[in-house]
């Protein structure tokens, strides 16, 4: 200290004071007999030193579509197709019906209807749903409905009843990716179900159940997306059977059941479970409008009352205003009307679009969807899903890549085709633009991006 105080000229008690102010501060140790050191950095571990984030990662898992919609975003120009939304038809949306079903709602039913309202729905709706589902063979009642803002949210209730990081779900595949997304979510572990033209196979069903024994098995029985299956009675039955004896839960997503084409809506997994472990799952956005955002759950037992509780603790309850002229509207003769107009329109495009595949893609193998909006397009081993996404795009017509419908985000190159809202011009004129990008398999071997591995 003493030679410090000297060469800055200042007294030795300046010095002592700067000393203990440098120690109290932290960025020297004194140590008795040995003198005075610089400290180290400060720890990093701190509170203090610092700057907290939440951590992220778990909900990062969830980012399925991730990447796919960029490319959409990107590949978009003026006057291109896109056949990758899967939307409904807005020609289909009965908003003049709706319309009158919301301004006699408001004139008719009391104040008290639009306080807050019970979390499971509007009762008479409630029962108006399960009317529907005891016609096609379940034993549902009105308290066993739960009312959700959409499959998306219902979903998500059942997930967070039923599962948490490392829970085994079964699930067939191709699938829905909304679905899928929610389970990322949670962390999950999926093992896959081999499925066929007709849907899910119940031979694999059993091998998965009886080696894996997953907490749940998801299901699209009908219009399933993005294959357009419809899985048959006689199957569901024996999976229900199966999910008994090897202790399953199953959630089933009737999801554009009303929008089959050429038989009538085979009868629901629920109508063959007596002990309550299928849970049915269903939106009306693709039956009605979007813009409904109204879904639904029927379960049975202690899992409805489970699911009852994680519907409060979500959002209270789903819009009333909405639910009364739901009800309204499915109970007058516009609604039977809405679904056979409906059905009509997308047949003639379902029909008018494999015509156009079959003119201009003559080496693709497409089944005919029985129900639904969407086409699957398996493509030949030697074209890849990104490189035949690309293709598309240069040449104007987006397509959605199969990587999110597979619950392992990998499988077989393929596409799924959207129909539903583009009438049959503009759908036969995107397929001649697939059919330009595409081509023959053996000419897509000289197409920049689009071959998959060269002869061995």
């Amino acid at each position: 200290m003493r030679d410090l105080a000297r060469d800055l000229a200042c007294a030795l008690v300046t010095v002592s004071q700067a000393y203990e102010l440098l120690s109290a501060r932290g960025r020297v140790i004194s140590r008795v007999g040995k003198g005075t050191f610089v400290a180290p950095p400060p720890q990093t571990e701190s509170p203090f030193s610092r700057r907290w984030e939440p951590d992220v990662s778990r909900f990062a898992r969830a980012q399925r579509l991730d990447g796919v919609m960029e490319r959409l975003t990107r590949a978009t120009h003026p006057g291109a197709i896109s056949l990758a939304t899967g939307h409904p038809a807005p020609e289909t949306f009965p908003l003049q019906d709706f319309g009158r079903a919301v301004h006699r709602t408001l004139l008719d039913d009391p104040p008290e209807a639009m306080q807050y309202r019970s979390s499971t729905g509007d009762t008479q709706l409630c029962e108006t749903l399960a009317e529907l589902l005891r016609g096609r063979g379940a034993r549902a009642q009105s308290n066993d409905i739960i009312v959700c803002s959409g499959a998306q949210q219902a979903a998500d209730l059942v997930a967070t009843v039923l599962l948490d990081d490392r829970s085994v779900v079964a699930s067939e595949s191709p699938t829905y990716s909304g679905t899928l997304g929610v389970f990322d979510a949670r962390g999950v572990t999926y093992v896959e179900v081999r499925s066929d033209d007709d849907g899910v196979r119940v031979d694999d069903v059993e091998r998965v159940f009886s080696e894996y024994r997953p907490r749940l098995f998801y299901v699209n029985p009908i219009a399933q997306n993005p294959t357009g299956a419809v899985l048959p009675a006689r199957r569901a039955k024996q999976i229900v059977a199966l999910a008994r004896r090897y202790d399953v839960m199953v959630l089933e997503d009737q999801t554009g059941w009303q929008l089959t084409y050429d038989a009538p809506a085979p009868q629901p997994l629920a109508a063959f479970d007596t002990d309550g472990r299928v849970i049915v799952m269903e939106s009306l956005s693709k039956s009605i409008f979007p813009a409904l955002r109204i879904g639904y759950l029927y379960a049975r037992g202690a899992i409805a009352e489970a699911l009852e509780v994680a519907k409060v603790r979500a959002d209270v309850f789903t819009s009333t205003l909405t639910q009364r002229a739901l009800w309204r509207f499915m109970n007058s003769p516009a609604y039977a009307r809405h679904l056979r107009s409906s059905r009509a329109l997308y047949r003639d495009r379902r029909d008018a679009f494999l015509d156009a595949l079959a003119t201009y893609l003559p080496w693709s193998a497409v089944r005919p969807p029985a129900a639904g909006v969407n086409v699957w397009l398996p493509l030949p081993p030697r074209i890849s899903t990104q490189g035949a996404f690309d293709a598309c795009a240069r040449e104007g017509v987006l397509v959605m890549p199969a990587e999110p419908f597979y619950p392992t985000r990998t499988g077989p190159p393929a596409l799924r085709l959207s129909f539903g809202h583009i009438d049959a011009a503009t759908a036969r004129e995107g397929a001649r633009r697939m059919g330009a990008a595409l081509r023959d398999p053996v000419e897509a071997r000289e197409l920049n991006g689009v071959v998959r591995e060269q002869d061995e």
